[in-house]
């Protein structure tokens, strides 16, 4: 800790009791702030020392040091989701809890807390339960007064971006975060989560609205929701988009651009009947081990065959979650050598293991198979970086569009084969072949199934449920058409509309596109929200942002508005800022719902709604959790009626 930090900290810790001696600067301890905190700090009106001066900071906490300087139990527990209460507190207990258990590890340190322990009343030490939930209350309610502030210290414009889900309570929650521009920042801030028993549009539209309800904003600055692909959340006619926009008239529907692209690898992972299996067969060779004795195997010979790396785990392909198949197919490239041996040493038991054994290898030991693990992997690393990339809270309009289309130009090139990419996919594979003595190219069927005599002179490429024998290379070739051909597709039709002419308006402000400067671009969006921008004044801006771009590179929007002021371009600043806002993915809502899941674990499952959100909250908002005053969290402690009150 700084000399100066630890001066302002030593201040706050003796308020009234400044020293007017000069002398020089001495480093405390934590259990020395401890007892300067419990001698001069909080007090009950009417002077009796209680050892809530040390409980009650912000969560019935105490300091602790750690990288950062002083941390309050409570809050250090909240922000990294360690639970607080205990399954017992009793006095008898063995495990009371992280904090009870805390609060006793430091008292054994400081025979001061240790008496206030033991002396004060037991109605008197506000330890329990109840005045943590409290408290936490009080927390998350002053969090949400900062983000207020933060929306409202001048008017801006805001989206919206929510989903439901349910916990593993079954509760069915509905969750809330705002995007919006604070000094200069695009944000994206939690409001929280509430149970609901109403799934239908209506209800969830009504939860959306009670959540947004404490921030009084105006309905009027709202650019846009970003929920996911759900009929129930982006239906046209009484779907939770259409409700909303009776209270948010001007709010344009944008779907996930992320679940969309998810959409698309989940697609063109069920191309053909090759492809399909090939996925079947990554997911059968993770559940193969996660047999405890072939797991233990599996690392075994990992630490043998490559003994310079750390031993790595596979991963199982699933729909639900982003970059999953990619990660699977990565794994499998990446660890085949250990996989073959591991399998080729099980084929050689007996029973259940041997036959799976045989059947994983059967399938992994063909060119079929190494061949498209190799263009799987391929086309995967390059989708990654879109899928990363949408990700991100600060994406905007035009960030997303380079994204997509990059990834539709990359596609593009490996189908027209102008680098040659099909010949280097199959020279790779070949190489794997030749390293792991693989001659087979396809799994052999036992039966031949005959072409009906209706068929014989048209030309059949595929059947229904059915798919052809891999027989030569002018197969593989067909294979690689039919997975570019079908992803391609399927980015084309998920990734075309442009309903409200947000991009094409985007555009028009970049230098750089073939668009900018166009100013009839920017009339639908400018009559969506109600934005005025003279001929003089969007002539002169783009004269004026011409002259500061750099040929050699395109600048963001966030950059543009930055050189956009409000006094001199007031409708070019106002269009920038709603578009910026237009939330293109709803990534925020996600997360939080992963800081949710590691708080509410199994053993957490009983924990009630509401002191759930407010971890959550505070956990997910580190950033303003970190600001929170602790005296104000005591004021609205005591804004409740109690008979010992803090002062």
């Amino acid at each position: 800790m700084s000399g100066s930090a630890l001066q302002g900290a030593t201040s706050k810790l003796q308020p009234g009791h400044e020293d007017t001696v000069d002398r020089p600067q001495r480093v405390l301890s934590p259990l020395h702030r401890l007892r300067l905190l419990m001698s001069a700090d909080y007090r009950f009106e009417g002077g009796g020392l209680t050892i809530a001066g040390y409980a009650m900071r912000q969560l019935d906490s105490g300091f602790l040091c750690d990288a950062g300087g002083q941390t309050p139990l409570g809050e250090l527990c909240a922000k990294m989701e360690i639970p607080l209460r205990g399954h017992r507190e009793t006095q008898d207990a063995l495990n009371k809890g992280n904090f009870l258990e805390l609060f006793e590890f430091i008292s054994k340190y400081d025979p001061e807390i240790k008496k206030n322990l033991v002396e004060l009343p037991r109605n008197a030490t506000l330890m329990s339960h109840h005045i943590q939930d409290e408290l936490l209350q009080a927390a998350a309610s002053l969090l949400l007064r900062k983000i207020k502030t933060e929306m409202q210290e001048q008017p801006t414009y805001f989206a919206i971006l929510a989903d439901e889900f349910k916990d593993v309570s079954k509760r069915e929650l509905v969750a809330v975060c705002v995007r919006f521009i604070h000094s200069g920042t695009i944000k994206e801030r939690a409001l929280g989560f509430v149970k609901t028993a109403d799934l239908s549009a209506q209800g969830i539209s009504q939860r959306i609205l009670d959540i947004l309800e404490p921030l009084g904003l105006d309905t009027s600055l709202c650019v846009g929701f970003c929920f996911d692909g759900a009929s129930v959340m982006s239906g046209h006619r009484g779907g939770v988009q259409s409700i909303l926009k009776e209270t948010f008239p001007k709010a344009v529907y944008v779907h996930c651009n992320s679940h969309r692209l998810n959409l698309v690898l989940c697609a063109a992972a069920e191309s053909s009947g090759h492809v399909s299996t090939f996925f079947t067969v990554i997911n059968q060779i993770h559940n193969f081990f996660t047999g405890a004795q072939r797991h233990a195997r599996f690392l075994e010979l990992q630490k043998e065959m490559h003994p310079e790396r750390p031993c790595k785990e596979l991963e199982r392909s699933c729909e639900t979650r982003w970059s999953s198949k990619s990660g699977s197919v990565h794994k499998v490239l990446e660890m085949l050598d250990v996989l073959l041996e591991t399998l080729a040493e099980y084929s050689e038991t007996s029973g259940q293991t041997k036959l799976d054994a045989d059947n994983l290898l059967q399938q992994m030991q063909t060119k079929k198979f190494i061949f498209m693990l190799v263009v799987f992997c391929k086309l995967f690393q390059c989708s990654d970086f879109a899928t990363k990339g949408l990700q991100s809270p600060a994406i905007c309009v035009t960030d997303c569009i380079s994204l997509i289309e990059t990834l539709k130009a990359t596609l593009a090139t490996f189908r027209d084969d102008t680098d040659g990419d099909f010949d280097k996919v199959l020279r790779l594979t070949e190489e794997l072949m030749d390293k792991y003595e693989i001659t087979c190219l396809d799994v052999v069927m036992s039966r031949q199934r005959k072409m009906p005599a209706k068929f014989s002179q048209s030309i059949v490429t595929t059947t229904l449920g059915k798919t052809s024998t891999i027989k030569n290379n002018v197969d593989l070739r067909a294979l690689w058409n039919c997975i570019l051909d079908n992803q391609m597709a399927e980015l084309n039709s998920r990734f075309k509309e442009d309903t409200y002419g947000i991009m094409r308006a985007s555009a028009a402000l970049i230098p750089g596109s073939t668009a900018f400067g166009t100013q009839e671009l920017l009339k639908s969006p400018c009559n969506l929200y109600g934005i005025t921008i003279s001929d003089v004044e969007f002539a002169f801006f783009t004269q004026f942002i011409k002259s500061k771009a750099d040929k050699d590179k395109m600048p963001s929007l966030i950059e543009l508005l930055d050189a956009c002021a409000a006094d001199i371009f007031p409708g070019m600043n106002c269009l920038l800022r709603a578009i910026i806002t237009l939330p293109m993915t709803s990534c925020s809502v996600e997360r939080l719902f992963s800081a949710r899941h590691r708080i509410n674990t199994r053993l957490r499952a009983s924990m009630v709604t509401e002191r759930l959100n407010n971890l959550t909250l505070l956990s997910f908002e580190r950033e303003l959790t970190e600001t929170l005053d602790y005296d104000e969290i005591i004021s609205i402690f005591n804004s409740k009626p109690r008979r010992l009150r803090l002062v």
